[in-house]
């Protein structure tokens, strides 16, 4: 089964005075990392990114990383960065052909799917509590006139977790981003950019399954049960210790560069290359 990876650069300039987009160290081993997990245990890779995400991935040659190749991804001007800053995922789900999984740039898929995913007609990583303070019901999103939220939608749906998205069919994605992407053009000027962003990608995504009578799979639940388990790993809640904690910063990418030497030694040339890598390859050496 293909997956693919997105990487929209424009959040990334959001009050920053940087002129060109990089991805730290520790998210460029990860992006590794999981790029060569997927490819050995379920299939060929792709990644869509805008200009400046693609410019970084070429000059640092990383592009021959994708099996299936690198796309240009657009996302369109009044999407506000600064609230939807995941916007990119829906875009590239949107150009994207079907059958396909969509990972996101911190998630390592460590074995295969397949007998969940083609038994499946959506399948995410796992499903969401309904918590008011980060999915509110929908009289909290200020709209531009005219706009109505669909009267069908059952609101009682839990929320999806979308990690890893893997849809069947290519009608349901089309309405699914259709519905994201116009709640997103249509948002009245706001400075909230968690519940409307988690909104647009993983609640819609329910309440449209919900209209549609599509049932989600979930590989687990409740987030907690992750903990424990061999066949995810998501930085995202060790994202913030990384970027700030230098010592776990230092312990995390030595172990994905040993990883990625020992067991995907295809893509160890794509690391070793890399300038802000040098530290910790030559930390490996002296060790």
């Amino acid at each position: 089964m293909r997956g693919f990876y997105s990487i929209w650069s424009k959040p990334y300039f959001e009050n920053k005075s940087h002129e060109e987009f990089v991805l730290q160290d520790f998210e460029l081993l990860t992006l590794v990392l999981s790029v060569a997990a997927y490819q050995k245990y379920n299939g060929r890779t792709r990644m869509f990114a805008d200009r400046l995400a693609l410019d970084y991935l070429k000059k640092n040659h990383l592009e021959e990383l994708f099996l299936d190749g690198i796309y240009e991804m657009k996302v369109p001007s009044e999407i506000d960065s600064k609230v939807f800053w995941a916007a990119g995922k829906l875009c590239a789900l949107e150009q994207m052909e079907l059958p396909g999984v969509m990972i996101d740039l911190d998630l390592v898929i460590w074995k295969n799917l397949d007998s969940t995913l083609m038994q499946s007609d959506i399948a995410v990583i796992h499903r969401e509590k309904i918590n008011e303070e980060v999915y509110p019901g929908k009289d909290y999103f200020q709209m531009k006139q005219g706009y109505q939220f669909d009267p069908s939608w059952d609101w009682l749906e839990r929320p999806a977790n979308t990690a890893l998205l893997y849809i069947k069919d290519m009608d349901f994605k089309n309405y699914y981003v259709k519905e994201a992407l116009r709640f997103m053009q249509e948002s009245e000027e706001t400075t909230d950019n968690l519940c409307h962003m988690v909104f647009a990608e993983q609640r819609m995504l329910a309440l449209c399954a919900r209209k549609r009578n599509l049932s989600i799979s979930s590989f687990f639940q409740h987030l907690w049960e992750l903990d424990g388990q061999e066949l995810f790993t998501h930085v995202w809640g060790h994202k913030n210790v990384l970027k700030y904690n230098h010592e776990q910063r230092h312990y995390y990418c030595i172990r994905c560069i040993n990883r990625i030497k020992s067991e995907f030694k295809e893509v160890y040339p794509y690391i070793a290359q890399q300038a802000d890598l040098q530290e910790y390859l030559k930390a490996i050496e002296e060790a």
